[in-house]
């Protein structure tokens, strides 16, 4: 999964006198580190490479490390490997840890054991080659990974063989059927019978409709998240699609706007919901994650974006995976985190910022002997609003 904190080697240079005082074959590995020691072992084995650490010496410890770095590998007899504490405390609240863990400790065992370097080279689809990637940055770009579902294969592949094949996830051909889906509620905003969300003025926000558009205009310093509630929540094993044009024209190009959708419970303050989300900015980046996640999966440039402009974001689910595109382009699939009914849907605001949306639609293919609840054109839809202090639990920081 995705990691937000350095990944840095270095190289320990010492006096002989230094290591004359150390037991070269050391074995001392903190107990929150050897099921992912393990799990490296038995990956390692499947494909062909025997590690016995316990005889050769290692070490994996804490560390209070700087920088915003989580882990750094010491080329010292034995290795040995620091974890940051912070960051293993800040993960393990979340959603997705465990392979966040693994992920940090692979790549760092990947330096100290397999005498990897950092790759930074990317498939097809923009996603990073390699579990490896780090150092320096690549276009101001993030290092997160998206270390989940069926991707979690093939890095562990590339991981112990560079070679590895570029596997199917990275093509840019469309791998599913997403016609034959039904409307089953659509509105333009073209007059206040079109209204989803109310007309109002307060202190945090205010709300028109502006030459056939909805304008909602944050007065806060904080992200609004902008939900529809629908009466019949969508089944989490339908195949749907949830579409939305948004226009965010002015304010800085680095901000997040987008779409949001998922299961939220009715007393939730909004921290960590199940919530996916799709968001664009007009730095022409993409990004994609599930609010309960520590942070996005994974950041991509996209040409299709009209930086300043109206854009066409569409998901749609078929299956357990997510397919997303702008402007009507196929830009990235991923598997859907949420596991309930979709009840709410909507957008996000930038902190101080306005935003203009249009063509609010979803729509739904039922499953074979199944019965599709449509939602009537007539049908009230409730409004959320939440508050967040930004879109995911934490910002990126170098790696």
């Amino acid at each position: 999964m995705v990691s937000l904190r350095n990944y840095t080697v270095i190289t320990i240079i010492s006096l002989f006198t230094f290591y004359s005082c150390k037991d070269p074959k050391e074995y001392r590995i903190n107990p929150k580190f050897s099921d992912y020691l393990q799990r490296f072992e038995n990956e390692a084995a499947a494909r062909g490479h025997n590690f016995a650490p316990q005889t050769t010496g290692l070490i994996i410890e804490f560390a209070n490390l700087s920088n915003s770095t989580a882990g750094l590998t010491h080329y010292e007899t034995p290795i040995r490997i620091e974890i940051d504490r912070t960051y293993w405390s800040a993960i393990d609240t979340t959603a997705g840890a465990d392979l966040m863990k693994e992920d940090l400790l692979f790549h760092e065992l990947g330096h100290g054991l397999l005498g990897r370097l950092h790759l930074n080279t990317t498939l097809d689809n923009g996603d990073w080659k390699s579990i490896m990637c780090g150092g320096t940055k690549v276009g101001d770009r993030s290092w997160n990974i998206n270390y989940h579902g069926m991707r979690r294969k093939y890095y562990v592949d590339e991981l112990f063989d560079v070679n590895t094949s570029a596997p199917d996830f990275a093509s840019m051909v469309l791998p599913a059927d997403t016609l034959g889906f039904t409307t089953t509620y659509h509105c333009n905003f073209d007059n206040t019978s079109q209204l989803i969300w109310d007309i109002a003025d307060d202190s945090q926000h205010k709300t028109t409709l502006d030459n056939g558009r909805f304008k909602f205009q944050s007065k806060v310093n904080m992200v609004f998240l902008v939900f529809a509630s629908i009466n019949n929540p969508i089944s989490i094993t339908s195949d749907f699609s949830y579409e939305l044009t948004l226009s965010y024209p002015t304010g800085d190009a680095s901000n997040q706007y987008g779409l949001v959708f998922g299961p939220v419970a009715a007393n939730s303050n909004g921290v960590k919901d199940p919530v996916e989300y799709f968001s664009i900015n007009n730095n022409q980046k993409m990004y994609m994650g599930n609010r309960s996640w520590y942070s996005y999966f994974t950041e991509l440039t996209e040409s299709s974006i009209i930086s300043g402009g109206a854009n066409k974001l569409k998901v749609v689910k078929v299956g357990t995976f997510l397919y997303y595109f702008i402007n009507n382009t196929y830009c990235y699939m991923n598997e859907i985190v949420a596991a309930a009914s979709i009840n709410q849907l909507g957008f996000i605001v930038p902190p101080l910022g306005s935003v203009w949306i249009d063509n609010f639609k979803i729509s739904q293919r039922a499953a074979s002997g199944s019965n599709q609840q449509k939602i009537k054109q007539n049908q009230p839809i409730g409004i959320k609003m939440q508050l967040v202090d930004k879109l995911f639990q934490t910002n990126p920081k170098n790696r």
